[in-house]
């Protein structure tokens, strides 16, 4: 909170998330009105009035009433309330909508730019497959499965103890045990072609140490650009006094360093040249081997 007078404590959690609503939208499109609250909330006049006046209360310098337009308008002075109405939220916000992951009805968006994603294929995660998968690690079992792996050209049926889920920007895999490699690997779902059932996992199988473990990668522009193009990957990936470190699985550096432009031993690929891995030598021990992940 950034007011000297934030929501209460005791705030009920539904009037906290219409105080957020008023605050996104005074942060992003300058104004709001009763309606705006009663569409997107299903609410009633006094209700709407009420919230605005809680609001009100918590950021008095934030909105003033326009009386030519029955609406209330961020003032020169708006500073946002919750952390939530950050551009790192608007933007989740804006994608969400665009990619359908979010109907109209349901974000705190009204206006917003044209916006165009990507378009890439539908990685396919059957909903069969996918309540196997949470289950048995909810419940810490195991499947029988038949997966087919890209090596080789049949399906092969495998015993597999999963224990989280992952998203590499392109795909969900999950991070299970493989009873026939005795070692932690990642699965695909979409390779999951059936599953046979589930049973419970007796087997002392360790902790997977690749995913318990993170790692700092630091990063910084690539020497070979000009001091005014250094400038600008600086400031694109919001480095300090040069460089940003980030925190990262060490099950997931493989994937890191693919949506970086960056080869698994930590080289920029032919024509990508942005960034570079500073600490390089302290992750040798830690990238994946030939034939990994």
């Amino acid at each position: 909170m950034e007011q000297d007078t934030p929501p209460a404590r005791e705030t009920p959690l539904s009037q906290l998330r219409r105080l957020q609503f008023i605050d996104f939208r005074l942060q992003w499109e300058g104004e709001l009105n009763r309606i705006d609250l009663q569409g997107h909330f299903r609410m009633s006049t006094p209700q709407a009035s009420l919230d605005i006046a809680a609001y009100t209360k918590a950021a008095p310098n934030n909105l003033t009433y326009d009386r030519s337009t029955k609406s209330y308008v961020a003032t020169d002075a708006f500073k946002p309330v919750f952390e939530s109405s950050g551009a790192g939220q608007y933007l989740a916000q804006l994608f969400a909508l665009n990619v359908g992951i979010v109907a109209p009805q349901d974000s705190p968006l009204g206006y917003h730019p044209p916006v165009a994603t990507v378009p890439l294929p539908n990685r396919v995660a059957r909903d069969d497959v996918l309540r196997w998968v949470v289950r048995a690690i909810a419940q810490r079992e195991t499947l029988d499965v038949d997966y087919q792996s890209i090596t080789r050209e049949e399906a092969r049926r495998r015993l597999v103890t999963p224990h989280a889920l992952a998203q590499d920007g392109m795909r969900w895999h999950v991070r299970a045990y493989c009873h026939v490699r005795n070692g932690y690997r990642d699965f695909v779902i979409g390779r999951i072609l059936a599953v046979h059932g589930m049973r419970p996992s007796n087997d002392d199988l360790g902790s997977d140490d690749e995913w318990e473990r993170l790692v700092a990668v630091v990063l910084a522009p690539h020497p070979e650009l000009a001091v005014a193009l250094q400038k600008g990957v600086e400031i694109d990936f919001n480095m300090k006094r040069g460089q940003v470190t980030i925190e990262c699985r060490q099950a997931m550096l493989y994937y890191l360093f693919k949506a970086l432009g960056l080869s698994a031993k930590g080289k920029p690929f032919p024509g990508v040249r942005q960034v570079i891995v500073q600490n390089l030598e302290e992750l040798a021990g830690f990238l994946p081997k030939l034939g990994q992940p």
